[in-house]
């Protein structure tokens, strides 16, 4: 895999937000399937939930882009990469050790960074300034730049 996206990243594909034509212009010039963990499914489908909770979407619609999603998923769009409990643990607090008193990065987003770091991707997909910031300093190129 080439690229990783964080969940924010993803999410702003389905959901309508201030950054969703800039990530859509990212995907479109995609070559290959975006990696993504299994943490970034997960935090996918509760930011749909929260969204529904927060009368930001319709519980119909919220199903309509779980379903989206998930056919992305199935034409390869995007690959849901298993990556190691014990890999992602250890590489999560190195980042923290070397990041946070700096950054102020929460521990999640750190996650995000060590799931690209241990599935050798080379690029990174997030708006998220503080997540931009570890994932260049770890040597991976960040979008959008």
């Amino acid at each position: 895999m080439i690229a990783y996206a964080d969940t924010g990243f993803v999410v702003t594909l389905y959901k309508a937000e201030s950054t969703s034509a800039r990530a859509a212009a990212i995907m479109a010039k995609q070559k290959h399937s975006v990696c993504l963990s299994m943490l970034a499914e997960i935090e996918f489908i509760n930011a749909l939930h929260l969204a529904v909770f927060r009368k930001e979407i319709s519980s119909p619609d919220a199903i309509l882009k779980r379903r989206l999603f998930a056919e992305d998923v199935d034409n390869g769009i995007f690959t849901i990469m298993p990556v190691s409990p014990t890999a992602l643990h250890a590489k999560t607090i190195e980042l923290a050790d070397r990041h946070s008193a700096s950054t102020g990065t929460r521990s999640l987003d750190l996650m995000h960074v060590a799931a690209a770091v241990s599935l050798k991707t080379r690029e990174f997909f997030s708006f998220d300034a503080r997540q931009r910031k570890v994932a260049k300093s770890e040597g991976l190129t960040v979008r959008p730049s």
